[in-house]
Formats: C-alpha cells, structure tokens, sequence
C-alpha cells in the first residue's frame, strides 16, 4: 500500500526570521512513527549512532552509524529506527535549495552527483569513523552559532571537502597491509609502544611503511600514528567519563601538557573544551 504523504515548508520551522537554515540532533526511537514527507528544501542528514529504516521514494534501505544522505527536494522520505536501546541518533541540515548554486558554480559545475544526481535515490555514502568525529565536531560548533549564511556556507563546504577527500583516498587503493594495521592499531598497549607498535603489525621496515604511507596518504608515518591516537582521544572524551589524565597515558603520553597542545593542534581546542562541547545535551 503507498504511504500517504505531507509537504513541509522550510520557514514553518526556522526559529527566527533571519534564519537561513535549521540544524538538529535527535534521537528517533523505534516506537515512534514519522510523517513520510517531502519538502521545498535541501536536507543533509547524517547517522552518528543506532542503525534502522530509511523509507526513500518507494524503497526502504537500511541505515546505520556513519550514513549520510544528501535529500533534494522532491525525495520522499522517512525513518524508522531499529528496536534497540541506543535508538537512531541523527542529524538535520534543512536550507533552501538555492544555496547549493554558489558550490555547484565554483567546484562542481559539471558534477551529476551530490544533490545534482538524476538517479531515483539520493546520493549517499558511509563516512569511516574518522570522518564521522571530524564531522560532528564541526556539527558541534554551528549548533551554538546563528543560522546565517556565513555558517551555512562553513558546514556545506566542510561536508564537501569530506566526501571528495573521501573519494580522492577510495582512488588511491591503500594496500591491504597498511588498511589492516591502521585498523588494528587501537589498543593503550600499542599506543605506549608508540610508532614500532604500528610498524610491528605490518611485517615490514619502518622505512618502507613510512615510504608507502607518504605515497598513500600524503603524511608521515609519525603524523600517521599521532593522528590515530588523536581520533582515540576524541571518541573516548566523547563517550566516556574518563578522567582526561588516563586518556593522555593510555594514547602514550607521559606529560599531559603535550597531549594538550597536541590534541589541541588536531582538533582547534583543549581536551577540557571538547569534552563539555561533546557532552551537551541538545
């Protein structure tokens, strides 16, 4: 049986006047029933936990942690969240279609992709964890600052660069061995160990895998391992009450002064300011 579907109207919802663009994050439960709906605005949403139903155009697909959909105007749609505690925690960025017109004149003026695909279903990709936390920490500033264009701008231009960095390295085919060890290396143990940790799950020199990863991923080995440990900071501060200090030794970091000013480099604020940022309730 077809659904039954409503229109919503982008000003119904903006909170004021001046606004240009609506942003939220919510947790949508597997008991509740929302509208499928189509709308006058772009949308871009995102799954940052919790896996369940996107109901798009007719079809049904599943959704989970790190989804993300560009929603162009004539899509109809909706979700339903899988019966499970977490729930489907999810992010909304609602504007005017007519904001997009700037980046397709400036970097994507042939591109048939993102919002400009002609495929029946929207474009959508799974962002790795990396990209999911770089993500949200940019979603966590915009939330606290006015609806104008000038933060519009910043949160789409982001959410660009993210997905057509993201394409650039799946075009780049990262050997098996490196894949494995960047995944594998994510223990306090081999943390401490420092860079030979790594180099010791890739069964080569160090000045090899150094070579490979300068050649892959445009970085050294150490900005490599710094990097990942960074990513572990972060997802622990986020998700967790343990005590700053703990976390700076467990990334193998003996004076937390340097883990400060390192972590700071990484993410453009204090272990402390991303912590109270992650930890607010919206």
């Amino acid at each position: 049986m077809e659904l039954e579907k409503t229109k919503i109207s982008l000003p119904s919802f903006l909170l004021n006047p001046d606004d240009v663009f609506h942003i939220v994050r919510r947790t949508i439960t597997a008991d509740e029933d929302l509208d499928y709906h189509d709308h006058d605005y772009a949308e871009i949403l995102w799954i940052k936990e919790g896996e369940g139903v996107h109901i798009i155009n007719g079809e049904k697909h599943p959704i989970k942690k790190g989804t993300l959909c560009m929603i162009r105007p004539d899509d109809v749609h909706t979700f339903k969240a899988s019966g499970n505690n977490t729930g489907l925690v999810l992010t909304n960025i609602a504007f005017y279609f007519e904001s997009l017109q700037l980046f397709k004149d400036r970097y994507f003026p042939d591109s048939n992709t993102f919002f400009w695909t002609d495929d029946k279903l929207p474009f959508t990709r799974i962002l790795d964890p990396d990209q999911l936390n770089e993500l949200s920490g940019i979603t966590d500033y915009i939330l606290s600052k006015n609806r104008d264009y000038m933060h519009l701008d910043i949160l789409i231009l982001h959410i660009f660069k993210i997905l057509t960095e993201h394409a650039y390295r799946d075009e780049m085919e990262i050997p098996h061995w490196l894949h494995y060890a960047m995944e594998q290396y994510n223990t306090p143990k081999l943390f401490k160990e420092g860079v030979p940790g790594f180099v010791g799950l890739t069964d080569r020199t160090t000045d090899h895998v150094n070579k490979v990863i300068k050649q892959h991923l445009n970085q050294t080995l150490t900005e490599t391992v710094t990097k990942i440990k960074m990513n572990y900071a972060a997802q622990r501060l986020t998700m967790t009450n343990v005590p700053i200090k703990t976390i700076c030794f467990n990334c193998g970091f003996n004076a937390i002064g340097h883990f400060y000013k390192v972590f700071k480099r990484y993410n453009g604020m204090t272990p402390k300011e991303f912590r109270e940022i992650n930890h607010k309730v919206f």
